[in-house]
């Protein structure tokens, strides 16, 4: 009775030892679960940002170059205003004069009318003659009037033309402000998303590295085959880009235009911007996702030590614990992080090291 009693204590305890290892495991692998969707809810959430911010620095360039515009438009304003200035006051110097000689003679004419008649009768030689020079003075003052009323007209038009252009001005100079103004918000707002995306992206290398570190404990426990470990047989890897097989900068020290001289772990594949990344081999994804100065950035894990890494991409279609083949396309490229144009940053890591690229292509 006692062999049965420990015999079924014995088998209770290694269930219950059977148990706990097993809801140890579940739970661990669910934490790996909810920091991986926690990863990509992370990377949507700073991909939206990011494309908000590339959409202000849109709207920026656009207003500045409104501002351009307009201020060329002002400057010409301001130059044909200067110019119908100096024509005002020319007109108005010549209408004064032409009304002052004008009032002058009418007013010797009333003053005098009676000997300016009297002039003009004993000047004469026949009666004939008299009206002919009193035609003549009329004609004269006929004259002095209407040269005043074209210069009067003159002076008219060059006013209106003034008043026209002052008020052009003044919407050109009403518009330039509210442009203005509308670029210091955008550039507020701008600001304000490209703080928040600093956040996320923190936040993002921060919930990788605790997925990574999580991977890393499962894989200790023999849940997560271990790549130094296992074998790599898939032969000379692929190139990674399917369009282009320019470098750009090789493999090796290097002057950096971000950090001076340094050793450059990589090969830069100049490639067109948005066209197909490609898995260098067969493989398991252990991270995609912002990299910080690497960008958009994806390491897949070959087996035998082996590790690739794409990074600067501008989309990843592949997530971290996903299966990929020789020749898949992961990727576009980009020029995310820390780079100077559309390239691919390839780097292949041997047991943790990085390893001159060439030797497996």
């Amino acid at each position: 009775m006692k062999h049965k009693k420990r015999l079924a204590f014995i088998i209770a305890l290694m269930l219950s030892v059977c148990l706990v290892f097993d809801t140890s495991s579940v739970f661990a692998k669910k934490s790996l679960e909810d920091l991986q969707d926690e990863i990509e809810k992370k990377q949507e959430e700073l991909d939206k940002g990011i494309k908000k911010e590339q959409d202000y620095t849109e709207q920026i360039n656009d207003l500045e170059k409104k501002i351009y515009q307009l201020n060329d438009q002002i400057a010409v304003a301001e130059k044909e205003l200067d110019k119908l200035e100096k024509e005002l006051e020319e007109a108005q110097k010549k209408v004064d004069k032409q009304n002052e000689e004008l009032g002058g003679r009418l007013r010797n004419m009333y003053k005098n009318g009676s000997v300016g008649f009297m002039d003009v009768l004993m000047n004469s030689n026949s009666f004939s003659e008299f009206l002919t020079n009193l035609d003549l003075v009329e004609k004269i003052y006929a004259s002095d009037k209407s040269v005043l009323e074209e210069l009067q007209a003159a002076h008219d038009e060059i006013e209106k033309k003034k008043n026209k252009v002052e008020k052009l001005t003044k919407e050109l100079n009403e518009s330039r402000a509210l442009a203005k103004d509308e670029m210091a918000n955008v550039e507020a707002a701008k600001k304000e998303i490209a703080q928040d995306n600093e956040k996320n992206a923190q936040m993002l290398d921060d919930l990788e590295a605790q997925a990574q570190a999580e991977a890393a404990s499962l894989s200790n426990n023999g849940s997560v085959s271990n790549s130094s470990t296992s074998t790599y047989s898939g032969g000379v890897f692929a190139w990674p880009s399917a369009t282009s097989r320019t470098i750009s900068s090789d493999y090796g020290w290097r002057i950096c235009p971000f950090h001076g001289k340094e050793f450059h772990g990589a090969i830069d594949i100049a490639a067109g911007y948005g066209t197909a990344i490609l898995a260098s081999a067969s493989g398991t994804v252990i991270s995609a996702g912002w990299n910080g100065g690497f960008g958009y950035s994806i390491k897949i894990d070959h087996g035998g030590g082996l590790v690739t890494m794409y990074n600067h991409c501008s989309t990843l279609l592949v997530s971290s614990g996903q299966k990929v083949s020789r020749g898949q396309t992961i990727a576009k490229v980009g020029s995310t992080g820390s780079s100077t144009g559309p390239h691919i940053d390839y780097r292949v890591f041997k047991d943790g090291s990085t390893v001159n690229p060439h030797n497996y292509l």
